[in-house]
């Protein structure tokens, strides 16, 4: 099976640029290159050298599964990245029926080296992707990730440093967020478990919670607006109820 993302990204100029990947890996965060079908653009070509010195204002990204059933893959997490391999910006996506085109958490102009990266998973009854992108006060953006384990707590961490939330973003405040979870009956189907990823303290205190959703086929996911400091002994969690 091949599988495919395409992102469409717009800058304050008024250009629009198209990338994408026709072979993508399942559970991969993959990097994108300017790509398209009769496009009037050089294919092939990293985000930072191909729109260097532009400003990105919005962008979206969609994922297909080429088989009979298209919308048999779900959209995870879509970003930009800079070129020291942190994350500058989140970006939003859907499935392949989706469509939309937001405002970035903020503008980002382009510089060499910079990244267009993104992920995708199969959408089953046996998957359990869950996926959080966190976006902070300062700009500072992580993703965190984890395969769920069926009615047992499980760590979610940073896709970029294997660390937990509290040691990526102590002394942050997450503003906005959005969640991804792959399974077909979604994150708590036997009430086994919890309706959302869970930040905790140290104690064992809630400190916050994030609903995910499922985006395949109609499905998008949308930054959500919170108010969570995080402190160094914070960890966040998923409790796949299945």
């Amino acid at each position: 099976m091949a599988n495919s993302i395409q992102v469409s990204v717009l800058c304050a100029s008024g250009r629009i640029a198209s990338f994408g990947d026709n072979n993508v890996t399942e559970r991969t965060t993959t990097t994108l290159q300017t790509s398209g079908t009769g496009l009037n653009q050089t294919s092939g070509v990293d985000l930072g050298n191909f729109l260097v010195g532009e400003t990105i204002v919005a962008a979206f990204g969609t994922v297909t599964a080429l088989t009979t059933v298209a919308d048999t893959v779900g959209f995870m997490y879509a970003f930009i990245e800079n070129a020291d391999g942190s994350i500058a910006v989140p970006i939003e996506g859907g499935g392949n029926k989706a469509s939309c085109m937001p405002n970035l958490c903020r503008p980002i102009k382009v510089q060499v080296g910079m990244l267009l990266k993104a992920a995708l998973a199969i959408t089953d009854t046996t998957a359990s992707d869950a996926s959080l992108v966190a976006y902070c006060a300062s700009g500072k953006t992580s993703v965190f990730t984890v395969a769920a384990v069926a009615d047992t707590k499980t760590a979610m961490v940073d896709i970029t440093t294997g660390g937990t939330i509290g040691q990526s973003l102590a002394g942050q405040r997450v503003v906005k967020y959005y969640a991804t979870f792959t399974g077909l009956y979604g994150i708590n189907d036997d009430q086994g478990g919890n309706n959302f990823y869970y930040a905790e303290s140290s104690q064992g205190q809630l400190k916050g919670t994030f609903f995910p959703k499922g985006v395949r086929g109609f499905g998008k996911v949308e930054m959500v607006p919170t108010n969570i400091p995080i402190l160094q002994n914070d960890t966040l969690s998923v409790m796949w109820g299945s």
